[in-house]
């Protein structure tokens, strides 16, 4: 056991306690580690059982399908123990009742009757704030997005970057700083530079993406009296989410469709004869990017953008198919 996982396990049980007064003691596995970390056993019998834990730094969204299948392996009570966990990936735990715990003493246990549920707790650390808000603003993530879908955008004149992403040449400097500060971009010398950490940067944009942008970008929700799939796109408007993952595989079919459009809602609507209905299947969004990300135009989002909204449904046979996009983002 790493001295991190240490750190995070012992912080998020003695945060737990202040928040409880549970005592949660720490039994580490060392015989046969791959198989779980160790396990957990509160002290004063609100809880009976022990729980099987698995700790990681960071709890990424390609994570939860290993996470559920862990937790079903388990004969006991399992408890996934993070460093940080995402708002989504919470969701996904709880709507699956998978047992949690941050090492801020957020969490949710449930065993029996017995249900704890904490949420808002506030974990201080050394990330730099102004930084953050910088890169993952509302514009700081389309840009972000221009430099996840092409590395080597991060060298581009900020002026196409600006083009690329739809904001002003101001905010492409103040967010690619913000990167830097927070070590996702880096020196390879003779003034060019790189995306680090390009794993955790795609999760940070992904919670991002769900929790700020997304939301400002819906047009609305719309029914049609045809069947989505004869629906035909034009180069301003692009399929999303379950939709694209059908282009792409022919494996999930779909139960809501996602498009992303330069068109204004009632053009769109005219031309697809679409029907508002607030309840709709089919979710119309603004198109945040520009054309000249992408070499053709094959009327499918960016992988990373189907992928967001896979996650994003909390859905587990959208889950599933989110890891297999996400092996070409």
């Amino acid at each position: 056991m790493n001295i991190k996982a240490y750190h995070i396990i012992h912080t998020a049980l003695e945060k737990f306690q202040q928040l409880t007064g549970l005592k949660g003691i720490w039994y580490p596995n060392e015989e046969v580690p791959e198989l779980h970390d160790g396990t957990v056993k509160f002290s004063n019998g609100k809880f009976t059982d022990i729980f099987v834990a698995e700790i990681k730094n960071e709890v990424r969204n390609h994570h939860l399908q290993n996470i559920a299948d862990a937790a079903k392996a388990t004969p006991h009570h399992f408890i996934l123990v993070g460093g940080n966990i995402y708002p989504s990936v919470k969701e996904y735990l709880r709507k699956q009742e998978i047992n949690y715990l941050d090492i801020a003493g957020n969490a949710f246990i449930k065993q029996g009757d017995t249900l704890i549920h904490i949420e808002g707790q506030k974990w201080k650390d050394d990330t730099h704030p102004n930084a953050l808000n910088r890169a993952f603003t509302k514009t700081g993530l389309k840009i972000t997005f221009v430099l996840l879908k092409d590395p080597a955008a991060v060298n581009y004149p900020t002026r196409t970057i600006a083009l690329l992403g739809r904001v002003s040449v101001g905010a492409v400097n103040s967010a690619l700083n913000g990167l830097k500060m927070m070590t996702f971009i880096g020196k390879l010398g003779k003034g060019r530079h790189r995306i680090d950490l390009r794993e955790t940067l795609i999760d940070r944009w992904v919670s991002g993406y769900q929790e700020r942008l997304k939301p400002d970008l819906l047009i609305g929700n719309f029914k049609s009296n045809h069947d989505w799939n004869t629906m035909r796109l034009d180069g301003n408007s692009y399929w999303g989410g379950e939709a694209a993952a059908w282009k792409l595989r022919k494996h999930l079919v779909p139960r809501t469709v996602v498009i992303y459009t330069d068109d204004s809602r009632t053009e769109f609507m005219k031309k697809h004869r679409l029907v508002p209905d607030p309840e709709g299947p089919i979710m119309l969004y603004q198109k945040f990017w520009d054309n000249g990300m992408l070499e053709t135009y094959t009327g499918i989002a960016p992988r990373l953008l189907v992928y967001a909204d896979l996650m994003d449904t909390m859905d587990p046979r959208c889950i599933e198919e989110a890891q297999e996009i996400y092996k070409e983002v």
